[in-house]
């Protein structure tokens, strides 16, 4: 079978790659994302997701290249990992009962089969009302610091936080639209092989 590569240290999105059953290998790309400038968001996630993507496949241009970047945006900012405990207090604070959007940039490569694609899906994201309590309990019981906007829906606590959702469940849940991946996936024959 092709050697798949997950360009990505993401737990979350190792899990996803996980339940499908196929071998996979992580293989961050070691960019420098602050590099990469641009005012849109939504874009900048897609840039980023292909420069991933890019950087692996100039050492392995044989394998299928997996790559993905999150962000969360509320009240037009992009909220990144919380460096401290407070911050991410006041980033819950400022997401509580609020509207706003979650874009996951992805790009796959697929040289075989003629396969470049970088594109972008879009949550929309609904916070529930939070009292101080539930703000102080959640930053104190979770890794806060590793998580852009400073919680993880993923896990129940942080899904706990959300009221609703419209749009890539798995790009906001695991920071990797499964939508977008399986079909490609399916056009590089990868579920063919073996049987």
């Amino acid at each position: 079978m092709k050697k798949i590569i997950l360009a990505s240290q993401s737990p979350q999105r190792k899990l996803l790659m996980e339940s499908i059953g196929i071998p996979f290998e992580i293989m961050p790309a070691n960019i420098d994302e602050k590099a990469i400038i641009e005012s849109n968001q939504k874009n900048r996630a897609q840039k980023i997701a292909k420069a991933k993507a890019d950087f692996i496949y100039s050492d392995f241009s044989n394998a299928i290249i997996i790559a993905a970047d999150t962000f969360t945006m509320f009240n037009n900012r992009a909220y990144e990992k919380p460096e401290n405990l407070d911050e991410a207090k006041q980033m819950l604070k400022e997401q509580s009962g609020q509207h706003g959007f979650c874009f996951s940039g992805f790009a796959y490569i697929d040289k075989d089969k003629n396969i470049n694609v970088s594109d972008v899906a879009v949550t929309e994201i609904v916070f529930r009302k939070l009292s101080d309590f539930e703000i102080n309990k959640y930053v104190a019981e979770n890794q806060v610091l590793t998580w852009s906007a400073g919680f993880c829906p993923a896990y129940p606590a942080g899904a706990n936080l959300i009221a609703t959702i419209k749009g890539s469940f798995t790009s906001f849940t695991h920071g990797l639209p499964m939508e977008l991946l399986m079909t490609l996936l399916e056009k590089s024959g990868v579920f063919n092989e073996g049987e």
